[in-house]
This record gives C-alpha cells, structure tokens and sequence, in this order.
C-alpha cells in the first residue's frame, strides 16, 4: 500500500458510522457546491460523491476523480488507463448487483481497504442503509477495480515526455532577430572583388577604380 492510499483510506475510515439525516447527506451537499456547483447532489444517492470527498480531503482529486455517476466514474478510470479485475488496498471498486461484468450496470461504489482471500475483499462504503460502513465483499457483484495510484503514475508520465518533447523542438528565432551570417557564403561574394582588385594593382590600374569613390576636394 503506498502513502497515498494509507491516506485515503484514513480518511475515509473516519467516517465509519456517518449517517446522513433526513435523505441528506453532508458529501452531497459538499459535491453540489464545490464540485457540480449546482443544487441537487444533497439529497441524491452519494456513494461516490463519498469517495470523492475523501480525495479532495487527501489532495488526490485527479487521481481517484470527482462524480457522483458510478459509470462514468469507471468509464473515466478506464481512460486513464488504470481498470483491472485485481484487488488493491486503496483501489475504487465497483459493483453490479446484478452479478454482470457490464460497466455501464455498475450500481454502486467503494473503497478497498483490504484484501481477504482471492474471492473476498473488505470494503468502505457509503451509502450502505443510509450510512458510511465497512462490508466484506465476494468477486461476484464486482465488476471492476480503478486504481489511483497508476492514474498517478500515467500522468507523471505523460507530463515527463510532454517536458522532453519541450526540449527538443528548436527554438524559433525573435522577430526582428537578424539572421547570423553564413561565413561560407559571404566569401563566396566577396572573391571575385579581391580578384578584381589584384588584377588592377598588378597593372597599374588601381587608381582608377578607387578615383570614383574618393570624394573631390573642393576648389
């Protein structure tokens, strides 16, 4: 288990025996006004706005994800790269109740906060009865497991080869910048001057190209 989860699970550890009060939840009600900035989410099903809050509290919003819709999260996951069938400390599992392997059936979602046996997992939930509770859970209503932490590693990636293709694109010059001469061409332009200018001397006729471009003296 890495810091990350450690932490998550703390978090949302403390919430055991939470009940929300009168169809209201305190997670709904902090997902509609920070999250979806809109009303409707107090009073709503708030499984997964559960495990949202307990990534915003542990800094880890865009790793573990913010909703409040059991398949879009897993949908969301699955983009990320990071959806598997193996059970983490600290993974997002999630759950048909109808015993399918079908994402968008998904009714229902929590954390791992152990794994008992290859078949059964101990959960945190929310929502359970109307309150935050811990389950043990076999493989059959699970559909699939979403995992923070390579949610965490792919972007660490991503942000690591979009530095390095940074780097090795050539910098356009400023406008304005002159060009830097080419040393090569320039005397290339300026033999056939010198020539010309070693022929005259030779015979005597330098003075004569280099008259016009002597001013006269004023009389």
């Amino acid at each position: 288990m890495t810091t990350y989860s450690d932490a998550l699970l703390k978090v949302a550890n403390s919430q055991l025996g939470y009940a929300e009060v009168n169809g209201a939840s305190k997670f709904g009600e902090w997902f509609g006004t920070h999250v979806a900035k809109k009303p409707g989410f107090k009073d709503a099903a708030w499984c997964d706005m559960f495990v949202s809050w307990a990534a915003h509290q542990t800094g880890q919003a865009e790793n573990v994800g913010q909703f409040a819709w059991t398949p879009d999260h897993a949908k969301w996951f699955q983009k990320q790269g990071a959806w598997g069938s193996t059970p983490k400390p600290g993974a997002v599992v999630f759950f048909d109740w109808g015993h399918s392997k079908n994402v968008n059936a998904i009714d229902h979602v929590g954390l791992v906060k152990s794994v008992i046996s290859d078949t059964e997992i101990r959960t945190i939930e929310g929502n359970i009865s109307n309150a935050v509770v811990s389950k043990i859970r076999d493989h059959d209503t699970i559909v699939g497991y979403g995992y923070p932490d390579q949610v965490r590693e792919n972007q660490a990636l991503k942000a690591q080869q979009a530095a390095a293709t940074a780097q090795a694109k050539p910098v356009p010059p400023m406008p304005g910048d002159a060009p830097t001469p080419d040393p090569v061409a320039a005397g290339a332009l300026l033999l056939p001057v010198a020539l010309i200018f070693a022929y005259a001397k030779k015979h005597g006729h330098l003075h004569r190209i280099l008259s016009p471009l002597v001013p006269r003296a004023k009389r």
